[in-house]
């Protein structure tokens, strides 16, 4: 053994055994080929994972070897979406939803294009795929098409739960997946106005979070809300009851922090171009009849404008 693992802090078996199934679920390889890697027999490593007995008493020198090779060999993480989040009202506020969804909670999170939903999302799973074998959020975006097989597949692979041949039994591994989480996760479904007819899909997203006690953010456009809103039949009615206690409406950029990206993005600039660059990022909120900053269209100015400043200098 190498000295560089016998220096390494010696783990139990069971924190090894538990990085080996997240690792597993992460990337897809057998014990098998995980054991070739690591220099170990199949048959140790297969014993080694198993509750049965093991032949170095309580295996600290092979979890050593073990929690060495996965912090060596991490699994592939989620891209980032973009090349800064900069701290702004919207990514507060949709932080702090995740954290409720986290304790357990529903939420809601709506609000019109360009108030950074999406993207904050994105970076927020790629940020916790990064962090720990074992994700805090699991990010599925809402096809209309979405039937409940297909979300409880998207769920499964974000919690890096076995995916069966049917809609059942993968949900029966996603429960189990979950009762040996470590941690609290939050499933964050987005562009939900998409399943406004798939009411199906909607409520077996219900009972996957409530059989799994997990928290829930939903999030979308601001018609997300007309789905959850009464109706003669009293479907979604324990929808109702639940999401209206954490709803928050993103606002857009304020005045002060699109300067602040313009700053980060493309440093100091004149008065005029800088105000030329908001003029350009605003939108109209026809449910709230007012007008706001859309961050994707300054982020789309400002690209613009870093080519043009570019090609005028080559």
């Amino acid at each position: 053994m190498s000295t560089q693992v016998s220096t390494l802090p010696a783990p139990t078996r069971e924190e090894a055994r538990d990085a080996l199934r997240q690792y597993q679920r992460r990337t897809g390889l057998s014990l098998g080929e995980i054991a070739i890697r690591i220099g170990y027999a199949r048959r140790s490593l297969l014993q080694y994972a198993s509750s049965g007995r093991y032949s170095d008493g309580n295996g600290a020198e092979a979890a050593g070897r073990i929690m060495h090779f996965i912090k060596t060999n991490p699994p592939e993480a989620s891209a980032f979406p973009g090349n800064k989040l900069y701290d702004t009202e919207n990514v507060r506020v949709i932080d702090r939803e995740i954290a409720n969804a986290r304790r357990g909670h529903f939420t809601l999170v709506y609000g019109p294009a360009g108030t950074q939903k999406s993207f904050v999302f994105e970076w927020r799973t790629a940020e916790a795929w990064r962090q720990a074998l074992e994700p805090s959020v699991v990010y599925v975006y809402a096809d209309p098409g979405m039937t409940p097989a297909w979300l409880v597949q998207e769920i499964a692979l974000g919690l890096g739960a076995h995916v069966a041949n049917n809609r059942h039994a993968t949900l029966r591994a996603i429960l189990h997946t979950l009762r040996h989480r470590k941690s609290p996760v939050a499933i964050i479904i987005d562009e939900a106005q998409n399943l406004a007819k798939r009411l199906d899909t909607l409520e077996t997203l219900r009972q996957v979070c409530d059989r799994g006690r997990i928290g829930l953010l939903i999030a979308g456009h601001d018609n997300v809300e007309d789905i959850f809103r009464p109706r003669g039949d009293g479907q979604l009615a324990q929808w109702r009851s639940r999401i209206e206690q954490h709803r928050r409406c993103l606002p857009g950029l304020s005045q002060s922090e699109a300067r602040e990206i313009i700053q980060g993005e493309a440093g100091t600039v004149p008065v005029k171009v800088a105000e030329t660059l908001v003029a350009g990022s605003m939108e109209h909120d026809t449910r709230k009849r007012k007008d706001y900053i859309s961050a994707r269209r300054l982020f789309n100015a400002l690209r613009d404008f870093k080519e043009k400043k570019e090609s005028k200098t080559n």
